[in-house]
């Protein structure tokens, strides 16, 4: 038997919809502890950074990632490769530029999984697990760059 291992990043990908696994890192500092992802509303990092780990897609000594810079750092020092918007296929990444929420609340930069025909699986910081989108928001939110793996080809 052989390990298809794309088809079962996709498959991982499509069925952490709802999952409530990527919610939390705690650190310790100075004697009290803190969930740095705020109960899920700042998991995006961590949710994609971990799916990547179990592949071995980025450098696990590295990982997991709680900011989108530093998974991006790891990810293009591992061979990740930038492609054009028009060039996505399943299993490719899309960053998202920060975006001004409700009130003067800004969120930062933002990433999710692009399955295909149009839509992507990322974190919802309201419902604090990934969810399915249109990968631009409905016309919403930028994208800034998009990621692809070359070794799956």
């Amino acid at each position: 038997m052989k390990l298809k291992k794309y088809k079962n990043y996709i498959s991982l990908i499509k069925n952490s919809v709802g999952t409530k696994m990527f919610r939390n890192i705690f650190v310790e500092s100075e004697n009290s502890e803190e969930d740095i992802l705020g109960d899920g509303k700042r998991s995006c990092a961590y949710f994609i950074s971990s799916v990547l780990m179990i592949f071995n897609l980025i450098d696990n000594k590295k990982a997991p990632h709680a900011k989108v810079e530093g998974l991006l750092k790891n990810m293009e020092d591992f061979g990740w490769e930038k492609i054009d918007e028009d060039n996505l296929k399943a299993g490719d990444i899309i960053v998202w530029e920060n975006f001004k929420g409700e009130g003067d609340r800004y969120f930062t930069d933002h990433l999710g999984f692009y399955i295909g025909d149009d839509v992507v699986i990322s974190n919802d910081s309201k419902k604090r697990y990934p969810i399915e989108h249109h990968y631009t928001y409905n016309g919403k939110r930028k994208i800034i760059s998009c990621w692809h793996w070359p070794k799956f080809e």
